[in-house]
């Protein structure tokens, strides 16, 4: 639309900026704000991996500690359910009681005759053995075994078990 030339710059041609129908693409600061918030979230990610990966190997250990405090207390269950028969040292061929393993101490896992195991050098096993009665079953007549085994990463699995003969 033309409006009469009026004013000090004369007869020009005076036009409207358009209307916007709605705005498009972000402000600066709309940008750099996201930014931010996404850098956020990935360094939070990335930590958060670093964490989880440094701990993967845990489980692992955490399970095979489990499976040797399982193979130890099978073990000492097998055995007699008496007193101590004299049988001492980690050469477990010659304990013949549960009470033998009273004191058990092994750094690096070994088989029954001494021999150690590959691969477990890193794990610690140690054993207590208690008379211990239950439930009607008088003290002299049951045996408390707790077997404790801690991993190359500093964790502890504990099993316990209990044993009885006959009165």
């Amino acid at each position: 639309m033309r409006q009469p030339c009026s004013g000090p710059t004369g007869c020009l041609l005076q036009r409207q900026a358009p209307a916007r129908a709605g705005q498009r693409g972000a402000t600066l600061i709309e940008l750099v704000v996201a930014l931010s918030v996404a850098a956020v979230l990935i360094s939070g990610s990335f930590a958060a991996w670093g964490l989880m990966t440094r701990r993967s190997a845990d489980p692992l250990v955490q399970r095979q500690s489990l499976a040797i405090a399982e193979s130890l207390l099978g073990e000492i269950q097998l055995q007699a359910a008496a007193g101590p028969s004299g049988a001492t040292g980690t050469d477990r061929s010659a304990f013949t009681t549960v009470a033998d393993y009273n004191g058990l101490s092994l750094n690096g896992i070994t088989d029954v005759q001494g021999i150690a195991v590959p691969g477990l050098g890193g794990y610690t096993a140690s054993v207590t053995v208690s008379a211990q009665g239950l439930q009607g079953v008088p003290a002299t007549h049951g045996w408390w075994t707790q077997v404790r085994v801690t991993g190359p990463s500093g964790q502890t699995v504990v099993l316990g078990g209990w044993k009885a003969r006959r009165q």
